[in-house]
């Protein structure tokens, strides 16, 4: 009987933390379009203006995500949604070609280091689409798109 008392503590121990470690069960699945930004998969949220009646939001069918500025967007454990910033922060291959990335990809410099630069986007353009451009891009070691969020966490 005193080994089972011992062992309670323990039990209620090992309980508490793999309760810790699991999804909250209140925290709702995000819907709408599977995105991949930046290499992580988030859900754009569509207005339930441009969802027919009785369609799902996953199961729209629209073949190619877009992503564009103000877009909002939520990955599957992320509590708080992110919107879209419009900002690309891209890291040069050096730091003389930044001119010409920007004007031949439309960007206007919003920050630059010495080899990373924050470019601000036009206002209608496709994010995913000028990732991959600027990916494919031989001055441009890395593209990346930036997102806000409320959360504390950097995205």
């Amino acid at each position: 009987m005193k080994q089972i008392i011992r062992l309670i503590p323990l039990a209620l121990l090992t309980l508490a933390a793999n309760s810790q470690a699991a999804e909250p069960p209140f925290l709702a699945q995000p819907a709408g379009q599977a995105v991949v930004i930046n290499g992580k998969t988030y859900y754009k949220q569509v207005p339930q203006s441009k969802i027919p009646n009785g369609v799902s939001a996953r199961s729209t069918g629209t073949p190619a995500p877009s992503l564009k500025r103000g877009d909002v967007v939520q990955a599957p454990k992320q509590r708080v949604p992110a919107t879209v910033s419009g900002t690309v922060l891209v890291q040069l291959a050096s730091p003389n070609d930044e001119a010409a990335v920007a004007r031949d990809h439309g960007l206007t410099v919003r920050y630059r280091t010495a080899s990373i630069v924050i470019f601000n986007t036009p206002a209608q353009a496709d994010l995913l689409a000028l990732q991959q451009k600027l990916s494919a891009d031989k001055r441009v070691k890395k593209a990346q798109l930036e997102l806000a969020s409320n959360d504390k966490q950097a995205e």
